[in-house]
């Protein structure tokens, strides 16, 4: 029944489309569009030749613990501040009753030259926890990278160091600093919510899961058994950490309007100014419960506007199985447009920017719902992967249950991730079959960050794997389009420039705008660099920035094809 509901329910989706025009969107056929040099995949995996031999482990003991769901994340950082992008991935841990010959570690790929190291013990980052996502921000504003590690127990800083008889080292302080929670952390996002001039945390919480709290789920007519659906357990408040100005955080949720219930539980998070007013909001996917998106009043207390804004729910006002956060201006309209990904006979769902802070549901509109409503999406991206001037999608999928074939007819624990060109007006075409092997091989997807390590101006992706090697994902597609990537120095008290948003243009029209994000898609953090896609446009640029402190300045270009620093000077 279930095979003929989603069979059904597919066919009404293409008549939809057929009805609204979408059902073939505008977009140059794949021969034209380009390909690798040597004629092969648009992306394929060089983890193992670049040296990154990780392997994920959830430590599953058969007695399906529900923590092994959703492990683990990784993501880009230039944590040494040598100008290229190392590689951090989350590892889990053993579970009661397993037998793994060693202990997961997390680990950190120094990247030398093009490949990599693993430099975790010697770097002090080699965290045996039960690991879940990260995200980065400097702090303390010395001028190094700092990283926050989520874990399903006690959650990890590292406060970087610098380089200490060598080697650049981290030292690990949540429980000095106050935000070594115990609860199930999730997604995370470093932000100045209280516009004091310092960098402040927001922590998701999934559910209240403990080894001992695991009940036995399935069918018990025919013995077959699963992992239960997150329902069973209660939601886990998240944590607004305000940092007090010493490099210490106090959880000041409740006092500052992050009024949840037990039946939230957070997965994906972003920290983004919505509106235009200087203070960044907040959005956060749940998992089968109505999204939340808090907007801040300008001193750091909140108003979750969900409901109204139309971001709680689909289309239908049916709360969805919120998971990965993208966050990008797909149909060029200067407005930030948000994707949420969800769980299988769900689709991820697009939400229109429409402006005042309301979000319409246009995910049939743009073509993204069909291929998304079999599989469980995860971690997502807007990014330019044919560097054409507009934002395409790429998603991570797979399920959480080892056993749903015994359920669900047509639906696999592994599952191939998703592809979208954009057409140039926010619709979307499904090309995961002409990218390669690394869009049609099945796995048990979960995270996704987009980030350019070889500084070739194609954008790489990472995609992590349960218990599984990760993909790391090279872009070889071949265009004659144009680039520009922009990396930005901030001053005061956030170098990074966490928040900070560029709007481009090209021989005077506008390309695109980007934002200096902590954090998002999902358990993941993506390059901090900017980068554009100019099409055939080769300059001159300009770049409007407003920095996290609302002041403005104006640089231009007249080369491309190049990455480039602005720092903080504002005009």
């Amino acid at each position: 029944m279930p095979r003929l509901l989603a069979t059904i329910f597919l066919a009404f989706f293409g008549l939809l489309q057929l009805a609204c025009g979408d059902a073939q969107p505008t977009v140059e056929p794949a021969t034209t569009m380009g390909e690798s040099a040597d004629g092969s995949a648009w992306f394929r995996d060089v983890s193992q030749e670049l040296g990154v031999d990780f392997r994920h482990q959830d430590g599953r003991s058969g007695q399906r613990y529900y923590v092994e769901t959703v492990a683990s994340g990784g993501g880009w950082l230039d944590y040494d501040g040598d100008g290229d992008l190392d590689l951090y991935l989350v590892n889990g841990a053993a579970t009661p009753g397993s037998t793994l010959p060693d202990t997961p570690r997390n680990a950190l790929y120094e990247n030398r030259e093009g490949r990599f190291v693993d430099v975790a013990v010697a770097a002090g980052v080699d965290d045996p926890g039960y690991g879940m996502g990260l995200c980065v921000g400097d702090y303390d504003a010395d001028g190094r990278l700092d990283l926050f590690v989520t874990n399903y127990g006690a959650d990890r800083l590292f406060h970087n160091l610098g380089e200490v008889d060598g080697r650049v080292q981290l030292e690990e302080v949540a429980q000095g600093a106050g935000v070594a929670s115990q609860r199930w952390g999730t997604g995370c996002a470093f932000a100045d919510l209280d516009l004091d001039g310092d960098l402040d945390l927001y922590v998701a919480n999934y559910v209240d899961f403990t080894y001992d709290n695991n009940p036995r789920c399935g069918d018990v007519t025919r013995d077959v058994w699963s992992y239960c659906r997150p329902a069973v357990f209660e939601g886990q408040r998240d944590h607004l950490y305000i940092q007090q100005g010493d490099g210490t955080f106090v959880d000041e949720a409740a006092l500052r309007g992050i009024a949840q219930g037990s039946e939230d539980r957070g997965f994906g998070v972003l920290a983004s100014d919505m509106n235009g007013d200087g203070a960044p909001d907040l959005l956060v996917a749940n998992d089968g419960t109505l999204n939340r998106f808090y907007v801040n009043d300008g001193k750091g207390f909140f108003t979750d506007r969900a409901l109204v804004s139309g971001l709680s729910s689909n289309r239908s006002g049916h709360a969805e199985s919120g998971m990965g956060l993208a966050l990008g201006d797909v149909d060029n309209d200067g407005l930030q447009d948000l994707l949420v990904t969800n769980y299988s006979f769900e689709t991820n769902t697009l939400y229109s920017n429409r402006g005042d802070l309301f979000f319409e549901d246009r995910t049939e509109e743009v073509a993204l719902g069909a291929p998304s409503y079999l599989p469980v999406g995860w971690g997502v991206a807007f990014f330019d992967f044919d560097n054409d001037g507009d934002l395409d999608v790429a998603v991570a999928n797979g399920h959480v249950m080892d056993t749903i074939d015994a359920f669900e007819q047509g639906i696999g624990y592994a599952q191939p991730n998703l592809l979208f060109a954009n057409d140039g007006s926010g619709r979307f075409r499904d090309v995961s079959a002409e990218a390669g092997t690394a869009f049609s091989v099945a796995k048990v997807s979960r995270a996704l960050a987009v980030g350019d390590w070889n500084d070739d101006g194609r954008l790489d992706l990472l995609v992590t794997h349960t218990n599984d090697t990760v993909d790391l994902l090279e872009n070889r597609f071949e265009s004659p389009h144009h680039w520009i990537g922009l990396r930005l120095a901030g001053a005061g008290n956030d170098p990074l420039a966490l928040g900070a948003r560029v709007t481009l243009k090209c021989a005077g029209e506008r390309v695109g705008i980007r934002e200096v994000l902590s954090g998002g898609s999902l358990l993941a953090q993506h390059d901090l660099r900017l980068h554009f896609g100019l099409g055939g446009c080769s300059g001159p640029v300009t770049a409007d920035l407003r920095w996290p402190d609302g002041s403005r300045q104006t640089e231009s270009f007249e080369r491309t094809d190049a990455y480039f620093e602005i720092a903080y000077a504002p005009r």
